[in-house]
């Protein structure tokens, strides 16, 4: 029999493109909480509200979260996962790689002819 899960237990630590990303077990939103099915869910980072991207610039996205208006595919209500730009990692975390929504990587500061 499978052990009941709790909220803000480690579901896993998925490591992608040299970043590591902590999926605990929780609740989208309190109906989730106190609905019939109320055992909680890994929750995954949500990319749309907090940003982040791997050190060349690309985003990093989930493969059930909304289409951007760069989608590139079927069915926007595939989310991502069913865009061309998508590029699947570890799990349900993956890249885009959508010129559009590239970011410039980071400059490294030079300090006596050196980068730092």
């Amino acid at each position: 029999m499978e052990e009941k899960r709790h909220e803000g237990e480690l579901y896993k630590r998925i490591e992608l493109y040299g970043r590591t990303f902590t999926v605990l077990y929780g609740f989208y939103d309190d109906a989730d909480r106190t609905g019939k099915y109320n055992d909680p869910l890994p929750i995954y980072p949500d990319f749309l509200a907090s940003p982040q991207y791997t050190a060349s610039g690309l985003p990093f996205a989930t493969a059930m979260q909304d289409a951007c208006p760069h989608f590139e595919g079927k069915d926007p209500e595939d989310g991502c996962f069913g865009c061309r730009h998508y590029e699947h990692g570890e799990d349900l975390i993956g890249v885009c790689r959508c010129k559009e929504r590239e970011v410039p990587p980071p400059v490294k500061e030079k300090e006596n002819g050196r980068e730092s």
